[in-house]
């Protein structure tokens, strides 16, 4: 243990003189000043589409569902509206719109017949989430968890660049303890950064167990892959450039967070995916799959643990060995 704290202490006086670590910092505050003040918490009306089932004989608009479930499930996918019509009334289905746009279609709906119109909200855990706030969790998973993946890569091409990494040799702290003591730190740097960005954009009423928890060995995850993936690099030319590739793929979830019925397994095979999602139930509420995140997020940090641990013993500190 206190060989780990000790490379710890060294490569946070290494990361106060990187200039990437600044960027990062000030890249971190500068979303901070865009989500507060420059985004619009709302728009005019929210973008949906209208799912019917039981309309009556001459209704229009929507796409009509086979059955109550499909229209639920149309709903839940996201996009979408349902409006259910029975002899009591109407009861509009909704994944959680702004009540602006709930009185809107009311006002609508209420001229088809005189029924009283009623809403079902299908998560009771979901809240209203402003426009500004939409990207907020977007922001956390690809800026502050990422400081792990791209800082540890620039610490270990600056060991190797400088000669440092020699001196590993004839240290007794080995590829266990080096791989330790670099995700150890930057597990700490990411969750400090991920609640900062957090508190100055939400704020404090969010599940912060969870966020935590996410934001920790999240951060552990991507800088286990970042260290295997960096190992056999020995500049910062080819490192950079290929590294942006692999952080585009990482990015791709995103498309599913803004459009959830579009996940296919491909998608959920990707380490960001349910770190994204789990982000925004923690933080706006809702439901969220947590056995299916916990097993993710586990097989993930198992299989970069290890495969970062290879590629550090032969490709960073044998390197050095011989």
């Amino acid at each position: 243990m206190k060989g780990i704290l000790c490379s710890g202490i060294q490569d946070t006086k290494r990361l106060l003189t990187n200039a990437l670590f600044w960027v990062l910092t000030a890249t971190l505050a500068v979303i901070v000043l865009v989500v507060d003040l420059a985004l619009p918490r709302e728009t005019t009306q929210e973008e949906y589409s209208l799912v019917t089932y039981q309309a009556p004989a001459g209704w229009t608009a929507g796409e009509p569902a086979e059955s109550y479930e499909a229209l639920v499930e149309a709903v839940r996918q996201g996009g979408a509206v349902g409006v259910l019509f029975d002899a009591d009334g109407i009861t509009i289905v909704h994944p959680g719109y702004s009540e602006k746009t709930l009185n809107a279609l009311a006002l609508e709906l209420s001229g088809v017949q005189a029924a009283p119109v009623r809403e079902v909200l299908l998560d009771e855990n979901a809240r209203e989430i402003p426009l500004n706030l939409r990207s907020t969790p977007v922001f956390i998973c690809f800026e502050a968890l990422m400081v792990g993946f791209i800082l540890g890569g620039a610490l270990m091409l600056a060991e190797k660049q400088d000669k440092t990494v020699r001196a590993l040799r004839v240290a007794p702290l080995g590829s266990a303890r080096y791989v330790a003591s670099k995700t150890l730190l930057f597990s700490l740097i990411g969750t400090v950064y991920a609640s900062l960005l957090c508190v100055l954009t939400v704020g404090f009423s969010i599940d912060w167990g969870a966020f935590l928890a996410l934001s920790f060995f999240g951060t552990a995850v991507f800088t286990l892959i970042g260290l295997a993936y960096t190992a056999p690099f020995h500049d910062m030319s080819g490192w950079f450039f290929s590294m942006v590739v692999l952080l585009g793929v990482n990015m791709l979830p995103v498309i599913s967070y803004s459009s959830p019925s579009f996940a296919p397994l491909w998608m959920k095979l990707i380490p960001s995916y349910p770190i994204l999602m789990a982000y925004r139930a923690a933080m706006f509420g809702g439901t969220v799959d947590a056995a299916y995140t916990a097993a993710a997020m586990a097989a993930w940090g198992a299989g970069a643990y290890l495969m970062a641990l290879r590629m550090v013993s032969k490709k960073h500190l044998g390197e050095a060995r011989t």
